[in-house]
């Protein structure tokens, strides 16, 4: 049995996979950091919690590029970041806000 896969079913495949890797890795970085952390100024806290696991999610996704850290490769790393970045703030919001406000309004133990 063959199976013929279309150019556009790749591309819709490709982005499904690395998309749900993102969305693994958003809820993994959730728990990593715990919102019950942030205890100063709710506004400024919430702020430093998502820019917190945004930054890890971005972080992980460089590393699964598996580019070198050094200077030939920076331009390429920084490009990836930027995009990463702008691309995982509105999508996740929500998400992320969700789970940080039901454990701030479940009690954090000291």
């Amino acid at each position: 049995m063959k199976i013929i896969i279309t150019e556009s079913q790749f591309v819709n495949m490709f982005f499904k996979r690395r998309f749900n890797r993102i969305e693994e890795l958003v809820a993994e970085k959730m728990m990593y950091y715990p919102p019950c952390d942030y205890t100063y100024d709710p506004y400024y806290a919430w702020y430093d919690y998502y820019g917190d696991v945004r930054n890890g999610v971005i972080h992980e996704i460089v590393r699964d590029t598996q580019l070198e850290w050094e200077e030939r490769n920076f331009k390429k790393i920084e490009e990836l970041m930027e995009t990463m970045d702008e691309l995982i703030y509105p999508m996740f919001y929500d998400k992320v806000r969700e789970y940080y406000d039901k454990v701030q309004n479940e009690g954090c133990e000291e």
